[in-house]
């Protein structure tokens, strides 16, 4: 127990500085493989599989200073929504208030360094996502 107050408190929230793309989103390949998705029209199907891709290659988050940028998907018109908002590190979890929405994001950092940044959603009743979401840092220098 103690191990992990440790490890919550040395998640320093400066090495999120930067550009992090999606690497894998544990959700959207768990639901493409699931029975309930296999049972779908393959129409319906098609349409799912075009959003998620839309979103998987274009998924990213970006921190600097107190601002964050990212992008969600319109799943009706099939097009990227550019997101902006406020963002802090509060122990082991990623606080983002959406300035569109006026809605707060938590997620629990699994695991952060300087390459690769692991978070699993939080739900509004406290309960941890099953899936993960897995980030690598950009270099931009390159």
């Amino acid at each position: 127990m103690l191990r992990i107050f440790i490890l919550i408190l040395l998640i320093d929230p400066s090495i999120l500085l930067g550009r992090w793309n999606l690497k894998f989103a544990e959700a959207n390949f768990n639901m493409i493989n699931s029975s309930a998705f296999q049972a779908t029209p393959k129409e319906q199907q098609d349409e799912i599989l075009e959003v998620n891709e839309l979103y998987l290659k274009n998924a990213y988050l970006e921190f600097k200073k107190d601002t964050v940028f990212w992008v969600d998907v319109n799943p009706r018109e099939k097009r990227i929504v550019n997101k902006r908002g406020k963002w802090m590190v509060i122990g082991d979890t990623l606080r983002i208030f959406d300035y569109d929405k006026i809605y707060t994001y938590n997620y629990l950092i699994e695991e952060s360094d300087e390459y690769e940044l692991h978070t699993r959603f939080i739900f509004p009743n406290g309960d941890l996502a099953r899936s993960r979401d897995v980030y690598s840092k950009v270099d931009l220098d390159n």
